[in-house]
């Protein structure tokens, strides 16, 4: 398994929240099992979401879909996302 730990920011947490929920369909097509979602105490309007993957390619695949891009406009998601992916040693 692969984790991934996703950081962006949005307009309003409230609005994306209701968009990201609705999507859940689409991150179980892809495998990618979100473990949490959490605020920054500064900034409660950037999120970051910790998940895990079967696979880069798996991830890379889910990345690329339309669907995502479409739900990520939708939510209000600003800026290119932080991604960091990472193996357990």
């Amino acid at each position: 398994m692969i984790t991934v730990i996703i950081t962006h920011k949005v307009k309003n947490y409230s609005d994306w929240r209701k968009v990201y929920d609705a999507d859940a369909e689409n991150r179980s097509r892809a495998e990618f099992k979100i473990s949490g979602v959490f605020q920054a105490v500064d900034n409660p309007n950037k999120v970051t979401l910790i998940g895990e993957t079967p696979s880069v390619e798996a991830f890379s695949g889910f990345m690329s879909n339309p669907a995502l891009k479409a739900a990520m406009e939708k939510g209000g998601v600003t800026g290119m996302p932080d991604v960091k992916i990472l193996s357990k040693t």
